[in-house]
């Protein structure tokens, strides 16, 4: 989100929670067949495509790649030692 979508930090951590919410409250019935229902990400993900650049069917790849944010986030390992 913030790289393709170019969001600032606090749009990408709202539309996170949004996305948290709408696909993962409701699990699947069925067990063994994934956790989520992938219409509900569809159309989350379209839902916020559609409010950041105004068109759900926008490109989220564009043609030149040398223009634009390139965003990697990195976790630290946490050691654990257990004595």
């Amino acid at each position: 989100m913030l790289g393709r979508l170019r969001m600032d930090v606090d749009t990408a951590i709202k539309h996170y929670d949004t996305m948290v919410k709408n696909v993962f409250s409701d699990p699947k019935g069925r067990p063994g067949d994934g956790k989520f229902k992938a219409t509900k990400l569809k159309a989350t993900i379209k839902y916020i495509v559609k409010d950041v650049t105004g068109d759900s069917e926008s490109p989220l790849l564009e043609r030149n790649e040398s223009v634009g944010c390139r965003t990697c986030v990195y976790q630290p390992l946490q050691c654990v030692f257990w004595f």
